[in-house]
């Protein structure tokens, strides 16, 4: 496999030729086949694209060999939606390659692959048999070549169409054997696999029962190792798979090429384990009896001879082969600290270790990267095969008693605590209260934690630090080789909003921009602002700041303004705002990544009913924006729960915070019609537990509690944690009570679960809700000194004025004309009116020198 820097001089090359340099026939043909190697399977087809029009304009003869190559190369191009590169490699074989009367077994393969990729994807049935139709016709071709010695095949379409009919098989296991015998169909369908598989080793093998079978003729490519290797398996012939598979992996040092052999291996060992638990009253109707698992986990290990290399396990230990998301939703540090509970549930479950990408927005983005700077600790200081589940336990550990330390250092309060940044904010157009919270992120989350137990200390981190080189394999590709871990590196994906365009920004440990898929062309005419990796980004930019990053996912619009990237697009200065203006559940980039398995922990704010008129034209704006806001929400929830549906996601876990808080409906004055009941949810009373063991009250009030970044004692905190922790295990439907890790928000369980044991929590969180003076509303006694000093205040001013009510004030004519001028100017001019506006430029730098200098005498007294 090539390394970084190889391919990085890979992909130069490519752009140098793409952007119009001349090179001959054997240097293109090189630099695709080098590219192809690499996975860059964008960069290739781009270069074979560019070929191929050079040819048409020069006139010459393109073969179908040359449109195959640009086929395979977009079909498998991640960087494409698979939304789009299906349809449009089907639909280059079919315009270019004659794909409905075409007798060439490449062709049919590469359309069988397709749609087999294509069902992996959106499991929509048609897209499965339509493969299966495909690879037979491939395979019929292959049959009647080998006898006329006419074989180019080598075998292809013959196992894959061997392996999709035993998947049919599997199909029907897993859907409907539990009420339905196995039919005859189905029995078939695995005859035909069997007998596939025997024509491929009777046709390339001398003696196929011998220990190390000797081909018949010469082996013309290294993937008859592979075939061989998947028919023989298949057969259940496991010493002669294992021979072949050693074969194979001993020649091969292509990477896709090991992926795809391995994952179908895999796939084809989960279908004989699923043929012998439903082998039915004939045990021979599967060969279940020739099912050695011993042999089988040999075989499998040997595809994974990395992570056995150096570890003293004996077992075999499967590899999740779904694509898992996690969604960490906005919502300030409430939604952070709900978030760890879930951490702390999945940890727990064994379930972060299959992890593959982690989308965060806002709050979430504040605990996602710090999450993910403790795994990087984890994954660099530690062997694969030596991780374990306690490590990830030992993780969210640490975070709850750090995150919770740096969420009480009040981040708010201390945006205007130091005066040089204070003048920086008033006279600097470069810089904000955007950045100054950034800033204040790398303070007290992310410098601690980076620094931690090191002699040479950072003062500043930036998104490239959060690459994860894993100890024992410091040139490590997450698209290249992530798919070999049990314990996988996630992609980190930071969500902003670009006011600029509308669009999902995102930052990653490489490379930040708006995403090249997704965005509906027929819908969405806008500019897309192309994502770029660091080191080519323009000066000021190679090294962007974690702190900026978050601040950029976090700042939420009016309280903070827009994060500014000036000079990084060509006549446009980049405005990004907090990540929830687009998508507050960070569901969008989880799509954009096709995950399988999708989990939404949602700690944001829901819209609350409304009860009375609203009140200003403010509060209406407001209102509005929130209930647009809660559309967005719901509408992408419920694409969710379709794709579930649909199985185009296989998995689907939500947790938020007004779940099972369902309401009566409300009928109207003088109803007699009684709402139907079979419509109606069942509403617990408020000590009532909920499904996953929270009282109904508590968890109403844990709902309410405000999304800001304010800091949180212990009973809020730990509170927040404990409703993420139980819903979590619920979604999973694991017991609690087989699980013992002693987590510090347990505390508050006997506050969340028994009624008699509630009041301190219920007291705390009824304050909970509000931002401003929750010390006074917290104890009565100071409740009632500071109304007795108010009164005190009123009536001395009542005596004051009393007292002096027969003097007079003296007050000059100058003074009254000049309010009165300032009133009738103000209704005029436009001018006027913006000068004595809040927002107005001298208000605005008025109202910062106020905030700045009371915040730095406040907090430096």
């Amino acid at each position: 496999m090539a390394s970084q820097h190889e391919k990085f001089s890979l992909i130069d090359e490519a752009k140098i030729y793409l952007r119009g340099a001349a090179y001959n026939n054997d240097k293109i043909l090189a630099l695709y086949q080098s590219l192809e190697s690499s996975n860059q399977f964008g960069y290739a087809a781009e270069v074979v694209n560019k070929y191929l029009g050079e040819l048409e304009e020069q006139g010459e003869q393109i073969t179908d060999e040359a449109y195959q190559v640009l086929v395979r190369n977009i079909y498998k191009d991640t960087s494409l939606s698979s939304y789009f590169k299906y349809d449009k490699a089907i639909n280059l074989l079919r315009s270019d390659c004659s794909l409905d009367t075409s007798t060439s077994c490449e062709t049919v393969g590469l359309a069988g692959a397709i749609y087999k990729y294509k069902w992996k994807f959106d499991h929509q049935i048609q897209n499965l048999y339509t493969s299966l139709g495909f690879y037979k016709k491939g395979y019929n071709l292959w049959t009647q070549n080998i006898v006329t010695n006419a074989d180019t095949d080598l075998g292809y379409t013959a196992i894959n169409y061997a392996y999709i009919s035993e998947l049919i098989v599997a199909q029907f296991l897993e859907h409907f054997a539990s009420f339905d015998a196995v039919s005859e169909e189905t029995i078939l369908r695995y005859n035909n696999a069997q007998t596939a598989r025997q024509k491929i080793v009777e046709a390339y093998i001398k003696d196929i029962d011998a220990e190390k079978p000797e081909f018949k003729t010469a082996v013309k490519s290294d993937w008859q190792y592979a075939t061989l290797a998947e028919a023989f398996f298949g057969l259940r012939k496991y010493k002669q798979a294992l021979f072949f598979i050693e074969k194979f992996i001993a020649k091969q040092t292509i990477n896709w090429k090991l992926k795809s052999f391995a994952q179908q291996l895999n796939e084809i060992a989960h279908f004989q384990n699923l043929e012998k638990d439903n082998s039915g009253t004939s045990t021979n109707t599967f060969i279940t009896e020739a099912l050695d698992k011993e042999m089988q986990h040999s075989c499998l290990r040997a595809l994974d001879s990395k992570r056995y290399e150096n570890s003293s396990a004996v077992g075999f230990v499967e590899k999740s082969v779904q694509k898992k998301g996690l969604a960490l939703s906005g919502g300030g540090f409430r939604a952070s600290l709900f978030q760890i509970g879930v951490l702390a549930a999945l940890a727990e479950i064994d379930e972060l270790r299959d992890v593959e990408i982690i989308s965060c927005v806002s709050g979430g983005s504040i605990i996602g990267a710090y999450y993910y700077l403790h795994l990087k600790r984890l994954l660099e200081e530690k062997t694969e095969s030596d991780i374990t589940k306690d490590d990830y336990i030992n993780i969210v550990k640490e975070i709850e008693v750090d995150f919770l330390k740096a969420v009480q250092t009040n981040l708010r309060m201390q945006i205007f605590t130091n005066v040089f940044d204070n003048l920086k904010m008033i006279f600097s157009s470069k810089y904000s209260r955007s950045y100054r919270l950034g800033s204040l992120y790398e303070k007290h989350f992310y410098l601690p934690l980076f620094n931690k137990d090191k002699t040479e200390k950072r003062t500043d981190l930036f998104m490239s630090d959060l690459m994860i080189k894993p100890k024992d394999a410091p040139d490590f590709s997450i698209s290249q080789q992530n798919w070999e871990r049990t314990n996988k590196i996630p992609q980190l994906i930071l969500n902003a909003t670009c006011l600029n365009t509308g669009h999902n920004w995102q930052f990653t440990a490489s490379w930040m921009g708006e995403p090249p898929t997704y965005l509906s062309k027929d819908f969405d005419v806008k500019q897309r602002l192309r994502r770029m990796y660091y080191k080519d980004a323009p000066e000021g930019y190679t090294a962007f700041p974690i702190g900026n990053a978050v601040a950029a996912s976090s700042c939420v619009p009016v309280m903070f303004e827009p994060l500014v990237l000036k000079k990084l697009y060509p006549k446009i200065d980049v405005e990004l705002v907090d990540g929830g203006v687009h998508d507050n559940q960070g569901i969008a980039s989880i799509l954009e990544q096709e995950c399988d398995c999708v989990y939404i922990c949602d700690g944001s704010s829901q819209l609350p009913d409304n009860s009375k008129t609203t009140a200003n034209e403010f509060s209406l704006f407001y209102r509005v924006d929130n209930v647009v806001q809660e559309r967005v929400r719901e509408t992408q929830l419920l694409d969710l729960k379709a794709r579930k549906y649909s199985s185009i996601i296989t998995d689907l876990k939500i947790m938020h915070l007004k779940k099972e808080l369902p309401q009566e409906p409300l009928s109207w004055i003088n109803c007699d019609d009684e709402e139907r009941k079979i419509l109606q949810h069942e509403i617990k009373k408020d000590d009532d537990l909920l499904d996953y063991g929270i009282m109904k009250n508590v968890q109403k009030l844990l709902s309410e509690v405000r999304t800001d970044l304010d800091s949180f004692n212990d009973i809020e905190a730990y509170a927040l944690m404990y409703s993420g922790y139980r819903q979590t295990m619920n979604a999973f439907k694991k017991d609690v009570k087989d699980y013992k890790n002693n987590w510090n928000f347990l505390q508050v369980e006997e506050y969340c679960t028994e009624p008699d044991k509630k009041q301190p929590l219920i007291d705390q969180l009824n304050i909970s809700c509000s931002v401003p003076f929750k010390l006074v509303r917290k104890y009565k006694a100071l409740q009632w000194f500071l109304k007795a000093l108010g009164l005190a205040a009123l009536l001395f001013a009542i005596k004051f004025v009393i007292d002096k009510w027969d003097e007079d004030i003296s007050i000059k004519y100058g003074a009254v004309a000049f309010v009165i001028a300032t009133f009738v100017l103000g209704l005029f001019s436009k001018f006027l009116a913006k000068l004595l506006d809040i927002n107005g430029y001298v208000k605005k730098i008025l109202l910062l020198i106020t905030l700045a200098t009371v915040g730095w005498l406040v907090f430096n007294a």
